[in-house]
């Protein structure tokens, strides 16, 4: 079996790393939950938006139905035999159309996007979200185990060697160079 020197200058530093890696593990679960979230808000509000038009088209249908009814009462002669003028009605029952056909294209577009948005999800969020949350599930903590299981047995080593003094982390030093270990006493 072939060892290696692990050369390791700082226990604390793999500690640190340790608890970094915690926290990465909980930020990154808290974000698949918010996204979890933002997912439901975004179906309830279609959902919201869906029942707003179907309601807008009730109320465009009446609208409708009064514009034909006045239209269609202005068409009787009057006392005097004429005709009177229907251009406001007529302009009226245009824009009562109008509307109801704007309602029920909104309510179109709210029942494509309720057949298109699972898909669009699926295809682009749910295999990445998966795949991050068995690397922050299973694999984090494992690697996070390993580290630790490490750490314990470079401190009992560190504990039975009084000569090992590990060097200060190159992040600690001035100017950021490592300094080589000075040599174990004669």
């Amino acid at each position: 079996m072939n060892l290696t020197a692990a050369d390791v200058r700082s226990i604390d530093a793999l500690r640190e790393w340790l608890i970094t890696l915690a926290n990465y593990r909980s930020s990154a679960a808290e974000v698949l939950s918010s996204l979890q979230m933002e997912i439901n808000r975004a179906f309830d509000w279609l959902d919201d938006q869906k029942k707003r038009w179907q309601s807008a088209v009730k109320g465009c249908e009446e609208e409708v139905l009064r514009a034909k009814n006045e239209l269609s009462g202005r068409k009787f002669e009057d006392a005097t035999g004429r005709m009177p003028d229907t251009t406001v009605q007529e302009r009226n029952l245009r824009r009562a159309k109008a509307r109801l056909e704007q309602a029920e294209e909104q309510v179109e577009k709210c029942r494509a996007w309720h057949q298109r948005l699972p898909k669009l999800i699926e295809e682009n969020y749910s295999g990445p979200a998966r795949r991050l949350t068995t690397f922050i599930e299973v694999d984090v903590p494992n690697a996070m185990a390993l580290l630790d299981r490490r750490i314990a047995a470079l401190e009992s080593y560190a504990e039975l060697r009084p000569d090992f003094a590990p060097a200060p982390s190159v992040a600690a030093m001035p100017g950021g160079e490592a300094k080589p270990p000075d040599p174990p006493p004669p």
